[in-house]
């Protein structure tokens, strides 16, 4: 039987208990209530019936029935109330892919987040119910099985540690017994917390327009404050002092390349000679090879298949931009080109110039035999390079933070920097490198506080000015006294 609510005496329509015999005459705590309600979704007096259950009170459930009612008349009522977030996910990034929305990299992010994090944990929620307070909690939860997965691993890895230790107490031939340790996992810091939620929010907004959901609540959720790092470099010396060292190497122009063209790892490993021009001075950005992109083709290459080592850039922005050189990068081009031409009669038929249905590469920088560099070997290169000139440790990627600084310094333009080395927004230049202005900085500073009158600062230029006044009538008396004594007219007969 079902149980009506009853409200001042009145019944309301449409909430009830769904009650047993069992169940007390006055009062049941054992089911949940409830709402139904019938809707008119078409012309022919077609009717949609909407129901929900679980509430612990029978205000909530008419409550709930009347936000039904008024999301039907604005016309914002959701067409699939069944649909679960778990379903929703997939469909829109698959829709995107589709779409050529996004980069292979990027899609395979963005399902990286919903396979291991939000359909886990949100996944069983309908995507109509969801709230901001379902986020945060499940962002919460995400944090702290984090933190217990990272203190299992340390104690697995002190507790192989120790067995190897007592392993290697006894006496026995061979090598000293090595502790097996499990990885790490590393935290879930406030940034990938965003680009968790950054992935879902997206999602809903998609969602939003497809009339799924009549708002996107995830602006409603509370996120831990994300502070963007502050990026350490070099300075202009350390910088001249790098490159002094590793002249010579065969891969410096690569080197030379990171640090005052601005151009990201796999730019670099991916850029082609048909996309360089010497004379002009300038390289165009249109395709990368990333890690993931090397380890792929290299597997599809054993399995006999054609391996695709390059793709387009991170952004949208970095692709086909244009990025012009200094005298001494083409210089340094110029010559790699000559050592790699020789490499290439040295190898003779056996030199490799890779290609995928988009043509042959070309590439700028190779291996020896012409292969393409493995990302990740050019930056364990670069390690031990730094650590061979004894200077501080510096990621690869440091070196374009230091191209970046140093225009900063020079006085260039925010737009004109995001522009040259592909960032989406000149503000994100101003957020990471502020720290980085250098003396344009102190040149603002000076030039802001002489436009101030001070009286010290007046008195003094008038003192200036007073003096330079005195020093030129002092010198026209002398020349005065020279015509008097004839010296000037001598001179001049002499001359």
């Amino acid at each position: 039987m079902n149980r009506p609510y009853v409200f001042r005496g009145r019944e309301v329509s449409g909430v009830y208990q769904r009650c047993t015999s069992k169940c007390g005459a006055d009062k049941c705590d054992r089911h949940k209530w409830q709402f139904e309600v019938e809707l008119p979704t078409g012309p022919n007096g077609q009717r949609e019936r909407v129901t929900k259950g679980g509430f612990d009170t029978p205000k909530e459930a008419a409550d709930a029935k009347a936000e039904v009612v008024r999301l039907h008349k604005q016309g914002t009522l959701s067409k699939d109330r069944k649909m679960t977030v778990a379903t929703w996910l997939p469909m829109w990034l698959e829709a995107r892919i589709e779409r050529g929305e996004l980069r292979v990299d990027t899609a395979a992010d963005y399902r990286d987040s919903i396979d291991r994090y939000l359909v886990p944990r949100l996944g069983n929620l309908k995507l109509a119910d969801i709230r901001g307070a379902h986020m945060t909690t499940a962002y919460d939860a995400m944090r702290r099985d984090r933190v217990k997965a990272i203190k299992a691993a340390q104690e697995i890895n002190v507790q192989r540690r120790a067995e190897a230790a007592e392993k290697n107490k006894v006496k026995h031939s061979g090598r000293p017994r090595v502790a097996h340790l499990v990885p790490v996992p590393r935290p879930l810091g406030p940034l990938t917390m965003r680009r968790i939620h950054n992935v879902l929010s997206g999602a809903l907004k998609s969602a939003v327009k497809g009339g799924l959901i009549p708002r996107n609540p995830a602006p409603d959720a509370e996120l831990p404050d994300a502070v963007q790092p502050k990026v350490k470099v070099w300075t202009a010396e350390q910088l001249g002092t790098f490159l002094d060292t590793i002249e010579g190497q065969r891969l410096y122009a690569l080197y030379h390349l990171a640090a005052f063209a601005g151009m990201r790892r796999g730019e670099l490993c991916g850029v082609s000679w048909d996309d360089v021009d010497l004379d002009a001075g300038r390289i165009i950005v249109r395709w990368q090879i990333t890690d993931k992109n090397y380890r792929e083709a290299r597997r599809a290459e054993k399995r006999g298949e054609l391996g695709r080592y390059r793709t387009k850039p991170k952004t949208r922005a970095g692709e086909d931009r244009v990025v012009d050189l200094d005298a001494d990068s083409v210089k340094a081009l110029a010559a790699w080109r000559a050592q790699q031409q020789k490499e290439a009669e040295d190898w003779g038929s056996s030199y490799i110039n890779v290609a995928d249905d988009d043509g042959p590469y070309n590439l700028v920088f190779t291996r020896e035999d012409g292969a393409p560099l493995d990302p990740g070997q050019t930056y364990s290169t670069f390690v031990g390079l730094v650590k061979d000139a004894g200077l501080a440790h510096l990621k690869l990627h440091g070196l374009r933070h230091i191209n970046i600084s140093l225009q900063l310094d020079a006085g260039v333009s925010e737009t004109v920097i995001a522009m040259r080395v592909g960032h989406t927004s000149p503000a994100l230049i101003r957020s990471t490198y502020g720290h980085l202005i250098g003396t344009v900085g102190q040149r603002a500073a000076e030039a802001t506080a002489s436009l101030v009158p001070r009286k010290a600062k007046t008195e003094a230029k008038n003192a200036k000015k007073a003096k330079k006044k005195a020093d030129k009538a002092k010198d026209r008396k002398n020349k005065g006294r020279k015509d008097d004594d004839g010296t000037s007219g001598v001179l001049a007969e002499a001359s």
